[in-house]
């Protein structure tokens, strides 16, 4: 056993209590980073398993814009930033297939709306409920992802025009219908909201003007796994050719739409002798009544509501169809093995940088966006407290070296005199930090992966869905990673040399000969 070792296990057995107030400040501090590490992986793990199994998969594949790229569009600071559709998208499925990595892939695109009944008693936007609208390809998105549990009607069936929506939105609907209708004090014989009903889909886009359509209920459903009731019900699940026509993505012929005699009227009134100049509108004088209200003249709802039944689309061309089911945000892609997305996702990029295609990969914490920073903002609160707790072990263990060094302060000047240079003094107290963290931390290496192995066997309990998002299921039941053991046994040592580095100077300092006199 080397010198420098048997002095600094005699010096620590000789200061038993300095040496266990330090010790076991080292050991809780082992405990906490590898619980709270456990922890922290277990939460990780569990949203990425709810966006990727259910919404994301391993990879995102969207266009380019200024701002973040997210499955819910673009991440701006107020308004709402169009979505770019894909472009060459025939090009980038085609190196998607070629990837033989990629397991399964869908196409998607996504909106956000209100809902509510199509029923002329019912106007309004506070009787309308907010939804996230998903597009996508109805087979290839069902072999991609297993996320949703049918309890009333069914699927959308490719190429049909309809709606899904989650048992929470049609509970939503069902209570704002009934509360408008009974301030109206309305006899209501066809309530609740039922699969075959219309419902109107108030779209919001990028321009600021409403997108008007009323389409079928399909079918109502809940979600499954680890992401029921993290607001994820928030998703309504429509057809992709009427979400285009709501984000006027359509690129195909345009559509023709039929109005009423009573909706053209005031058009009609400015080709008619003696009638209403358009030109007159812009004047001083209107040719309105101003103290009249609009709205007994004209019910826009009604009229946005008609002009939206009215529309006859008349079938496209083959080439139109062609283009317009080309149109898409995103590709969604599962990988065979999750460990090669990252390699993944850098080859595809290149991919479309050797292509010219503007196109872009991302992982799930991409697709996910806001939603993934949950994990990180829990990582970053528990750091910060694993920052405070280490300053403050940093300097007990100072204090406490401090008051040791002082205690041994004939000795030290005993050992300068007898020849001992400032190198040897200083290597044997960074072997007596390195033996009481080295040993000690192997403790609190045993006591975390205790407490860590007992949560496992025993399982924590999930109160709620979201804490079942974080247990990565419905009971917590932890896993420690050797990176965590090795990493809190790293940071021992490195708080252990910080906090040795005051007391070792000031042994430094110390003259020989005053040491010995003060004896």
């Amino acid at each position: 056993m080397p010198l420098l070792l048997r002095i600094a296990l005699r010096n620590l057995l000789e200061h038993r209590g300095k040496t266990l107030i330090i010790g076991t400040l080292v050991a809780l501090g082992v405990v906490v980073l590898i619980v709270g590490n456990s922890l922290m992986d277990t939460a990780r793990e569990g949203i990425a398993r709810a966006f990727v199994d259910n919404y994301t998969g391993e990879i995102m594949i969207s266009g380019t814009a200024e701002g973040p790229i997210s499955l819910f569009g673009v991440q701006s600071v107020g308004g709402i930033d169009p979505t770019p559709v894909l472009p060459d998208y025939p090009r980038i499925i085609e190196l998607i297939e070629a990837e033989n990595r990629i397991t399964a892939w869908t196409t998607q695109m996504t909106g956000f709306g209100f809902l509510r009944p199509e029923d002329e008693r019912i106007d309004g936007f506070r009787n309308s409920t907010l939804t996230v609208l998903f597009g996508a390809e109805t087979e290839s998105y069902r072999t991609t992802f297993d996320n949703v549990r049918i309890v009333s009607g069914r699927f959308l069936r490719p190429g049909e025009q309809g709606l899904m929506i989650s048992s929470s939105r049609l509970k939503e609907l069902e209570e704002r219908a009934l509360r408008a209708l009974e301030r109206e004090e309305i006899e209501v014989d066809s309530y609740p909201v039922s699969v075959g009903d219309q419902i109107r889909i108030i779209g919001l886009t990028s321009d600021g003007l409403p997108s008007i359509r009323v389409v079928p209920l399909i079918g109502v459903y809940e979600t499954t796994g680890i992401s029921e009731g993290v607001g994820f019900e928030l998703v309504s699940y429509i057809d992709p050719q009427t979400l285009r026509a709501m984000l006027r993505l359509n690129l195909g012929r345009d559509q023709s739409v039929e109005l009423d005699p009573s909706e053209t009227e005031l058009l009609d009134r400015s080709d008619s002798p003696g009638g209403m100049d358009l030109d007159d509108l812009f004047g001083e004088n209107t040719g309105f009544d101003e103290t009249a209200a609009v709205d007994d003249q004209f019910d826009w709802d009604d009229l946005a509501g008609s002009a939206s039944r009215a529309q006859s689309i008349e079938p496209e061309p083959a080439a139109d169809q062609r283009i317009a089911s080309q149109t898409w945000h995103y590709v969604l892609a599962r990988m065979g093995n999750p460990r090669h997305t990252s390699a993944t996702i850098a080859d595809l990029n290149r991919s479309f940088a050797e292509a010219g295609i503007d196109a872009q990969a991302g992982n799930w914490e991409v697709a996910a966006g806001p939603f993934a920073t949950t994990a990180d903002v829990i990582r970053t609160v528990f750091n910060v407290a694993i920052i405070v707790i280490g300053v403050v072990a940093v300097i007990i263990m100072t204090n406490t070296l401090v008051i040791s060094v002082m205690e041994r302060t004939s000795e030290i000047g005993t050992m300068r005199a007898l020849g001992a240079q400032r190198g040897f003094v200083r290597r044997m107290f960074v072997y007596e930090i390195l033996v009481i963290t080295t040993v000690f931390g192997m403790i609190g290496v045993a006591g975390g992966l205790g407490i860590i192995g007992l949560l496992h066997i025993i399982g924590v309990p999930a109160t709620n869905t979201f804490l079942t998002v974080l247990f990565a299921g419905p009971e917590l039941r932890p896993v420690a990673s050797a990176m965590s053991v090795f990493g809190a046994i790293l940071i021992v040592w490195v708080v252990g040399l910080l906090a040795h580095l005051y007391p070792v100077s000031v042994a430094l300092r110390i003259e020989p000969v005053r040491a010995i006199q003060q004896e």
